[in-house]
């Protein structure tokens, strides 16, 4: 087979890296206004839903319906994540001023609280775009999953430092790095996703066979 055809592997690697540049710049545009973040990354999570899913559905086209259709619920995400970070600083500043054991109590704690504030964030955007769900459930939901599935959580945290390292000091990866990094973090999940949703089949099966016996 000639890899230059259109059936080729060089014209596939073509096209996927196309798609990923693409939707990376999609992105990094509609987060220019800062405001747009949540929405912007809800979108390209969707984006990145649907390939997962082997749906052919593009790039520009689904990028703008789902930041359309997430855009209230993401951007409220935005507002009350905004707060919650902002709170977490200025308690980080004040506690540092704090001296002795107090200090030592009270930064661990917000350490604490600020990690599981980490984890959540981890699998807000796959649970939001997966899901459908109402505000209060989404963040419940991205909590659990990050607690249940752990080393999930961990290695899409890598994922992003990586991420963010990488455009960092490579400067010119910042075109395609930000949705490659999105693909595997949301691949991660959704293979958690089906996980549990297979369990949850299965015990409801158990319990229907039990109560028929």
């Amino acid at each position: 087979m000639n890899i230059f055809s259109i059936d080729g592997g060089f014209y596939r690697f073509l096209e996927k890296f196309t798609n990923f540049f693409f939707l990376n710049l999609l992105w990094f545009i509609m987060c220019i206004p800062i405001i747009t973040i949540f929405p912007a990354t809800a979108a390209m999570f969707g984006v990145v839903r649907q390939w997962v899913q082997k749906k052919d559905s593009g790039v520009f086209k689904p990028f703008f319906s789902l930041f359309k259709e997430n855009f209230l619920q993401s951007f409220l995400l935005g507002l009350v994540w905004f707060a919650f970070a902002l709170m977490f600083y200025f308690n980080f500043m004040i506690t540092w001023q704090m001296s002795g054991t107090v200090k030592v109590v009270m930064v661990s704690a917000l350490s604490f609280i600020c990690l599981f504030f980490l984890m959540t964030t981890v699998f807000l955007f796959p649970v939001m775009v997966h899901y459908k769900t109402r505000f209060t459930i989404l963040i419940k939901n991205s909590f659990l999953f990050s607690i249940s599935q752990l080393w999930v959580t961990v290695v899409c945290g890598i994922i992003f430092l990586l991420t963010a390292l990488i455009s960092y000091f490579i400067p010119i990866t910042t075109i395609i790095i930000w949705s490659i990094g999105f693909y595997l973090i949301y691949t991660l999940c959704h293979r958690s996703f089906n996980k549990i949703e297979a369990l949850v089949q299965l015990n409801q099966e158990t319990q229907e066979v039990q109560e028929v016996s």
